[in-house]
């Protein structure tokens, strides 16, 4: 396929897990596609990834974060891609603990991360959007967003701020062409979740044994699978989509 020849894809946290597997998966569809990364060496293996499997990508480092290193990073981009026709916003953070084991710098930097750089990103991205009278943005939720999950507090906001976000920023631009959607994965083999395992000082065989009770279809999603759901909410497939919240989780939610 295709779907997404002459575009200009930009993703953040696009250094490994969903974020890589999202830019991968732009690129194989004809995407140019903008890999942002606060690790600067990440984000330029993950750029020639995409350039060995034949797509064509570049890699920035920043920290979407900063609003300064957020306007800069775009501006660049603009300048060599020509615009932004579709953005992933992926930077993301997780770091356990209860609301009383979480210091205020700890939440702080989980809601910068998770939250304020969607908004600084975002609020960049949309004016470029509006040049062109269309694009699309897909948001990284997480199915803690949706519930709430145990010694979780930070992320747990966070990502239910990202929810609601995403709703609000859909109906200001629902008119204007640009179309604003969420996929809120459930369990994902990254790595991204280890400092939740061993908060909880799982072993590989409680985390198997936990998968299997709670996600119906029995194991973790990959990092493909939600770059699939994220492709097909960023697609002219989806094209009467916006404000919407996909679960991408093997049925978790569906017996909770």
């Amino acid at each position: 396929m295709a779907r997404f020849d002459n575009k200009v894809v930009v993703v953040t946290g696009a250094g490994h897990g969903i974020g890589r597997a999202s830019a991968l998966r732009f690129a194989s569809e004809g995407a140019s596609v903008a890999i942002i990364d606060i690790r600067g060496d990440q984000a330029q293996e993950v750029a020639q990834d995409c350039l060995d499997a034949g797509g064509r990508a570049h890699a920035y480092q920043a920290d979407v974060a900063d609003p300064d290193q957020v306007t800069s990073v775009i501006d660049q981009v603009v300048s060599e891609f020509g615009g932004v026709d579709i953005l992933h916003s992926n930077a993301g953070r997780l770091r356990a603990g209860t609301i009383v084991e979480t210091d205020l710098e700890e939440w702080n930097r989980t809601l910068s991360v998770n939250v304020t750089s969607m908004y600084l990103v975002v609020r960049t991205v949309v004016p470029v959007m509006l040049e062109k009278g269309k694009g699309a943005i897909v948001t990284t939720g997480s199915i803690s967003g949706i519930f709430g999950e145990p010694a979780l507090s930070a992320y747990t906001a966070s990502k239910a701020a990202v929810v609601n976000l995403t709703r609000s920023i859909a109906i200001d631009y629902a008119r204007s062409g640009i179309r604003v959607n969420c996929v809120c994965p459930g369990w994902v083999d990254t790595g991204f979740n280890d400092p939740q395992f061993d908060h909880d000082s799982l072993s590989a065989a409680d985390i198997e044994e936990l998968i299997e009770r709670t996600v119906p279809m029995g194991r973790q999603g990959l990092p493909e699978e939600m770059a699939a759901a994220v492709a097909f909410l960023a697609s002219d497939d989806a094209s009467y989509i916006t404000g919407q919240i996909l679960l991408v989780d093997g049925g978790l939610l569906s017996h909770v």
